[in-house]
């Protein structure tokens, strides 16, 4: 009979775990769940903007111009909006690092538009897709950016999954006394990065102030432990502009 006994509490602590939900279930990342987006498009009208607290509006981007033999600013993504109740962080993404004095008035003079219309000017996010072992080169770009930029404004940037193998201590630290948060982005284009937690348990040893970039429509490992990781503060999904 304890035999029996002992067989059946076993049965019913393996049934009971079986039902609980695991913290790696996956959830389709719906945007009425949040409140801070990227925006690359005039999507103003969606409705869980109305309740949005911080967007990221891309501004244009930095290339350089073989032609001209010169780096040229495009305009891209949303003109100047008057959004008084949301805290606004503008967008610059670039392809190269080696900016001329025209380039950084240009984004400099944005900031000052978009203030003038009574917004709540957070700073800038530069959008740059460094490759892990470029990271030394693009801190210190990173440094003289941020020398530059006025002290009321704050520096932010996306960063890549393979960012989180980085372990130099040394330009950690220029990152960790220049920019202001590092969001890193889980997914590619549209798509989800399948193995991106795996990447996101080895961030914290970068000891950076970090969010978590989430696709619009992709997938989302529910993972409560981000709410217990001191350096990180909170989530951003990139809106799609065929999604209302």
């Amino acid at each position: 009979m304890k035999l029996l006994k002992t067989v059946f509490c076993i049965f019913l602590v393996f049934s009971l775990n079986a039902c609980q939900p695991t913290q790696s279930a996956t959830s389709k990342v719906d945007a009425n769940d949040f409140a801070s987006f990227w925006i690359w498009g005039d999507i103003q009208t969606a409705p869980y903007l109305v309740h949005a607290k911080e967007l990221y509006i891309l501004q244009g981007e930095i290339r350089y111009s073989k032609s001209k033999q010169i780096s040229t600013f495009t305009p891209q993504g949303v003109s100047i909006l008057k959004l008084p109740r949301q805290k606004i962080w503008l967008v610059f993404r670039t392809h190269h690092l080696a900016w001329n004095e025209q380039n950084y008035q240009t984004v400099f003079k944005r900031l000052e538009h978009w203030r003038n219309q009574g917004n709540q000017v957070q700073g800038i996010q530069i959008d740059f897709d460094s490759r892990t072992h470029d990271l030394k080169e693009y801190a210190l770009f990173l440094e003289s950016f941020r020398k530059r930029l006025p002290p009321s404004y704050q520096l932010s940037i996306t960063g890549l999954l393979d960012w989180t193998n980085f372990k130099d201590q040394k330009t950690l630290t220029i990152l960790r006394n220049n920019i202001s948060e590092l969001v890193i982005q889980t997914y590619q284009g549209t798509t989800t990065i399948p193995n991106y937690p795996q990447y996101l348990k080895r961030i914290s040893a970068m000891q950076l102030p970090y969010k978590i970039g989430f696709v619009q429509n992709g997938l989302r490992q529910n993972n409560s432990n981000d709410f217990n990781e001191p350096h990180f503060k909170g989530y951003i999904i990139f809106l799609l502009r065929s999604k209302t």
